[in-house]
């Protein structure tokens, strides 16, 4: 028997008047505020690079059978009309929630995020938000001042709170709008001492700059042996594809990462989660089959044990629409990612992402667990 049981799955959210207007929703994060009280994070908009895109809160207090209607986290200065927003939410240890923002701003109100000339991207900016109720309120946001003198990031994953006062950041470098790529496009992150008011770095995780592969997409969890395990999407500009995921691991808690490995996934974006056994479960958008799959393996030293892949969702569905021009339409045409996961106090496992059923962009969750009779 498998030890990857699917349970069940429903909506967080989907347009309920996709006959009268524009919606969809994209990028969810998940969190339990408290014992059966699931939050849900996610960007809603008449379109994904819409300049009215905005960043939403809702929660579920039935198992995701129901769910409040979406309330609106903070509305950016923004008198010109040119800035969108996008979240990402994480919860410390000590039960504040924390909202990671990016502010994109267009230099244009018709552009889009991207230039479709250069690939490259708007210019971004950070900003932090906090909760301490769970998420019912929220802090005005606070710009974030990193250490590095460039204006394009990737917003991929929510802060890492070590503990108390130390943050991890993950983030990536890409091309800027005139398709200038001085750093690379590489997988990077940004550490903070006191809880996220200044930040030091960046650090090194993964890159492959120099044979044209870009890292995107990391993903970070601690292991049960102290470790940071990162996980990324490796895309090679040259040949157009995506390759394996890839993996790296820091010993110091950070500071450094060792030389990157090649997993065993054909992968895109992927979400690792430590158990308490020390087994990885990893959520991911897979690429030699269709659809989103769990992964269950564990680490015994640099490698990776597979133990098993069970589809969640999307097995009939094609990844992408149809073949793009240039890379950033390439990826507007996917229709489903970002999946994120959360451990719920029963013990169950509880999955959130993006994908586009009949033409409007939803969020979905999935709930599954693990047996005890596999590995």
């Amino acid at each position: 028997m498998t030890s990857i049981e699917v349970l069940s799955t429903g909506l967080v959210y989907r347009n309920p008047h996709p006959n009268i207007r524009s919606l969809h929703a994209f990028f969810p994060s998940v969190i339990e505020s408290q014992p059966g009280d699931v939050v849900v994070t996610f960007d809603r908009g008449s379109a994904m690079e819409n300049r009215d895109v905005r960043s939403f809160i809702t929660r579920s207090r039935d198992g995701g059978e129901t769910w409040t209607e979406p309330k609106i986290i903070c509305e950016p200065v923004d008198p010109e009309g040119t800035v969108s927003t996008s979240v990402r939410m994480s919860r410390t240890n000590e039960g504040e929630l924390l909202g990671l923002f990016t502010l994109f701003h267009r230099n244009s109100p018709e552009d889009g995020l991207a230039n479709p000339e250069t690939d490259g991207f708007v210019r971004t900016e950070f900003a932090l938000s906090r909760s301490e109720d769970g998420g019912e309120s929220w802090s005005p946001i606070e710009p974030i001042s990193l250490p590095m003198e460039w204006s394009a990031f990737e917003t991929c994953s929510p802060i890492l709170s070590i503990d108390s006062n130390r943050f991890l950041l993950p983030t990536a470098t890409w091309k800027n709008w005139e398709g200038e790529s001085t750093p690379g496009m590489k997988a990077i992150h940004f550490l903070s001492e006191d809880g996220g008011r200044i930040w030091s770095g960046p650090v090194e995780v993964m890159d492959d700059w120099s044979n044209g592969v870009a890292h995107w997409e990391q993903k970070q969890t601690v292991l049960s042996d102290g470790r940071f395990l990162a996980v990324s999407w490796a895309y090679d500009f040259q040949n157009k594809m995506s390759l394996k995921n890839r993996f790296a691991f820091s010993k110091d808690r950070g500071e450094s990462f060792d030389p990157f490995h090649e997993s065993p996934l054909h992968g895109e974006t992927c979400t690792p989660l430590c158990l308490e056994d020390g087994r990885v479960v990893m959520v991911y958008r897979r690429t030699d089959e269709k659809g989103l799959w769990a992964h269950l393996c564990e680490f015994k030293g640099d490698h990776w044990n597979p133990f098993e892949n069970v589809p969640l969702w999307g097995t009939e569905k094609a990844s992408y629409s149809s073949d793009s021009k240039n890379t950033f339409e390439h990826l507007a045409a996917l229709k489903f990612g970002y999946p994120q996961i959360v451990r719920l106090s029963d013990g169950d496992l509880f999955v959130v992402f993006w994908c586009v059923e009949d033409c409007v962009s939803n969020i979905r969750w999935i709930r599954f667990r693990l047996n005890r009779g596999g590995k």
